[in-house]
């Protein structure tokens, strides 16, 4: 599987979670959309990352 092609998977679940979580924050239980929040940030963080290496 290409460098890209994880990219993008790590992207769709970014949004994914962070749709999720702005729902639950603003709807339900906020400790829980804060933590689904997190989890999204940290994937962002990772494909960052990704993205980094590949420009070196």
């Amino acid at each position: 599987m290409s460098l890209k092609v994880i990219r993008n998977w790590l992207n769709t679940i970014f949004i994914l979670m962070a749709a999720i979580g702005m729902y639950l924050y603003y709807t339900g239980t906020r400790e829980t959309g804060t933590y689904i929040i997190l989890a999204a940030m940290i994937l962002k963080f990772i494909e960052s990352g990704l993205r980094m290496i590949k420009s070196t």
